[in-house]
């Protein structure tokens, strides 16, 4: 009992305002808690939710797989030939990127070899394809030991707030490029050039403030938003790459293309990989990129099958790393 004297005796001498408040937001969380838990609402949406979403993608899907011309698409694999090993490879460079970003986050006696963060990273997205762009987030965490699982929570939150910063930074940069006169999809300049000036001054902003009150460096912060952005915009790279093979490459087109995947991405989130989303997406950015409909279905199919093979390593690395951490606990 007497080591609770000083907090009971801390209690009482607080002012009447603080505990009243403290009191009404702890029973306010309580409320909230227990109303999610009990209604069958929620309980509902949170078990229909996935169905309803992967239902969405699969209509999608099977869309655009009735419309295809598959004489076209074999065409244009045989043109490609050797050259789908680089389209393979590609996303390498940008995960790379990402992961550097993250890795800054963490302090530096939790931060893991550059292979095993790597694998961690490439783990945690095959989770993000499958479970709607947040399952594979938990990876970050539990690859951790207790002693630095706090740290890895931290640098997680941290990692999708400069993430989502970026994300914004990307598409109102590929929009002030692409400018509002040439194509449907990009803003005007002036407006894009506007709001990625409001974006940087209040992502400043809060770098101060967050710098002020916490005890953590704002250098990994600002290296995980350049790495992000960095990364988001290799896409339009990936895109030029694929273009160029298929013999109709232009920047502008790559840009649309880059822009166009960004934004459905983050449309179709909630569906399970963003199945039929992407595709429906590229398909319908024809007319804005100057890219012939056939060129954007091969570019949709090989950026689909590049998919499931990077997911199906993730699966494997996920399995690895899961082996590693039983073999660790046994001895």
């Amino acid at each position: 009992m007497l080591p609770a004297e000083p907090q009971a005796r801390s209690w009482r001498a607080a002012p009447v305002g603080a505990q009243s408040a403290t009191l009404g937001g702890v029973a306010l969380g309580e409320r909230f808690t227990l109303w999610l838990r009990d209604n069958s609402a929620v309980r509902w949406t949170r078990k229909l939710a996935p169905f309803v979403a992967s239902s969405v993608g699969l209509w999608l899907c099977v869309r655009f797989c009735c419309a295809l011309d598959w004489r076209a698409v074999a065409h244009d694999l045989r043109h490609i030939g050797a050259g789908a090993s680089l389209l393979l490879l590609a996303p390498i460079v940008g995960n790379f990127v990402h992961m550097v970003g993250w890795r800054g986050l963490l302090p530096a006696r939790a931060r893991p070899g550059l292979g095993r963060s790597l694998a961690i990273f490439l783990a945690s997205q095959a989770g993000n394809e499958l479970g709607l762009g947040v399952l594979g987030e938990s990876l970050k965490v539990s690859e951790f030991p207790s002693e630095h699982r706090a740290a890895a929570w931290r640098a997680m939150l941290l990692d999708n707030l400069t993430a989502l910063a970026a994300l914004l930074a990307v598409v109102l940069s590929i929009a002030l490029f692409l400018g509002g006169v040439a194509t449907q999809h990009a803003l005007p300049r002036s407006v894009a050039l506007g709001a990625l000036v409001a974006l940087g001054v209040v992502s400043l902003a809060g770098l101060g403030i967050w710098a002020r009150k916490s005890s953590g460096s704002p250098h990994g912060l600002l290296l995980a938003f350049a790495a992000h952005y960095l990364g988001k915009l290799w896409i339009v790279a990936e895109f030029a790459l694929a273009l160029a093979l298929l013999g109709t490459v232009t920047l502008r087109s790559s840009a649309v293309l880059g822009l166009v995947s960004t934004l459905a991405s983050a449309v179709g989130a909630a569906i399970p990989g963003q199945l039929g989303v992407l595709e429906a997406a590229l398909k319908g950015s024809a007319a804005s990129c100057g890219v012939g409909v056939g060129t954007l279905v091969s570019v949709a199919l090989l950026r689909r099958a590049r998919s499931m093979l990077w997911v199906a390593l993730g699966a494997l690395l996920f399995w690895q790393l899961r082996s590693q951490a039983r073999v660790a606990q046994r001895s």
